[in-house]
């Protein structure tokens, strides 16, 4: 169903039309997946140990081990998605392109996207469903300042995407709580469409206020996907931390030391004594025998053996089947330097899954890029034409080292010696150079005073 439709429907009772509105279409448990990320996990209900009975009746505390493996999964997606920031690549040539382009890179390091990005990443691969709302700033100058809000359960925001019939976002509905001047909570819902924006407030009843939507495009990007980072883990996770929960119960009555003693001891040692001795009276049996007493420790041998195995099966199978490199200490101490591609093969999982991440927000940075050009056509004062032309394409960055020499050494034996690109493409490339079509200029520019040097020394 349309917007319109849904407008047309619920003419006159806003509360049903809130409620139509606010539908989701998976089926979240969005603070269930707050409380394994942050370390509430089901090994702290573990309840105290009864001992005896009676009057000698009493609770033994259990050991309570929490192994945050979800925060590991997700600290190492998005470093694989973001940890290279992405880059906007432009395709127009010509100068008032190039100025056009400056406009948007400003309001994108203006609002630090690049970290924002990395917050966004984690509130998905937690909450599985979050958004970015787009608004204008006019401070005492009358300037307009573009800004980014992130808007996720956590901050309070309950969003909901509306698809019509063909799969396109007609709609986005958030709802919050403000407490205003009288202390009280009101609930807020704010509609955005395309054509305009439903601002409502909830007091006695709804009062709402329409506003035009200068901008032609819905101010939200929208991220969603099924479930959160660990899902086909959390099993296997919550075996692990009662294994080692058991364990660590099992050190408290068995890792120290214990004597097993036969006979009568007359000196029993002395903390911190060096070269202890135990020394045994004799003792005379009904027979006649004489005996001596002996101390012996009740060592553990092969109990643990059992455990550390299948902990450690537990832990690959919670890295492998979430694309997680194991990078601890332990893993990482015998590697010696390896070479670009032998890194690649070597974390090849965790680019995949990267790879598939950038499906979900390859999608939606364009239409961030889209969304910053209409706002900025209407805000901006500069050429319109030109910001609506921009052909800007979205590149994800790589966080493993990249061999470049090796690859341009291939490239090189591969012609002979022969130079393998134009100086103006090598520029373009250049990770150190902001402006290319400005240092081009320069390189243009001192190449021509060379020659001009070169000419007034010539006889």
């Amino acid at each position: 169903m349309y917007i319109k439709d849904l407008l047309d429907k619920y003419t006159g009772d806003f509360a049903k039309l809130v409620t139509a509105l606010s539908v989701d279409s998976q089926d979240r448990d969005v603070e269930t997946y707050r409380k394994e990320y942050n370390g509430e996990h089901d090994i702290l209900d573990r309840p105290v140990k009864v001992v005896g009975t009676g009057r000698a009746k009493k609770n033994v505390p259990q050991a309570k081990e929490v192994i945050r493996y979800q925060k590991k999964i997700v600290q190492m997606a998005v470093a694989f998605l973001f940890g290279d920031p992405a880059k906007l690549i432009l395709s127009n040539e010509g100068d008032k392109f190039q100025e056009a382009f400056d406009l948007l890179k400003d309001v994108w390091v203006g609002n630090k996207l690049d970290y924002f990005n990395r917050k966004l990443a984690r509130k998905l691969f937690v909450e599985t469903k979050v958004a970015e709302l787009w608004y204008v700033v006019v401070d005492e100058d009358k300037a307009k300042h573009i800004k980014v809000s992130l808007l996720s359960d956590e901050n309070g925001d309950g969003i909901y995407p509306h698809f019509n019939e063909n799969g396109d976002m007609d709609a986005f509905t958030r709802r919050y709580s403000i407490t205003e001047l009288d202390g009280k909570d009101y609930e807020h819902v704010d509609i955005y469409m395309a054509d305009k924006i439903i601002y409502a407030v909830k007091r006695q009843e709804w009062i709402t206020e329409e506003k035009e939507n200068l901008y032609g495009k819905i101010p939200v990007v929208y991220y969603e996907q099924a479930e959160p980072e660990w899902t086909g883990v959390q099993s296997e996770i919550d075996r692990s931390e009662m294994l080692i929960s058991k364990f660590a119960d099992t050190n408290d009555y068995f890792g120290a030391p214990t004597i097993k003693l036969k006979g009568k001891l007359v000196n029993p040692p002395e903390k911190g004594e060096v070269g202890r001795m135990l020394r045994f009276s004799p003792e005379i049996s009904s027979d006649g025998k004489v005996s001596y007493g002996d101390a012996t420790y009740l060592t553990w041998e092969h109990a643990p053996e059992s455990i550390k195995l299948e902990f450690e099966i537990l832990k690959d199978i919670i890295y492998s089947m979430t694309s997680t490199p194991d990078l601890s200490f332990n893993n990482v101490k015998g590697l010696t330097k390896t070479s670009g591609e032998a890194l690649k093969f070597l974390f090849m999982d965790s680019i995949l899954k990267a790879m598939d991440k950038e499906e979900i927000f390859g999608e939606g940075l364009t239409r961030r890029v889209n969304l910053l050009k209409a706002i900025l056509s209407v805000t901006s004062v500069k050429d319109k034409d030109s910001l609506q032309e921009l052909d800007i394409s979205v590149k994800f960055g790589k966080v493993l080292p990249q061999d470049v020499t090796e690859t341009i050494k291939a490239l090189s034996m591969a012609r002979g010696g022969e130079p393998l690109m134009s100086e103006k493409s090598a520029v373009r490339q250049n990770p150190y150079v902001d402006n290319s079509e400005e240092e081009i200029e320069n390189l243009e520019g001192e190449r021509g005073k060379v020659n001009k040097l070169g000419e007034s020394f010539e006889v």
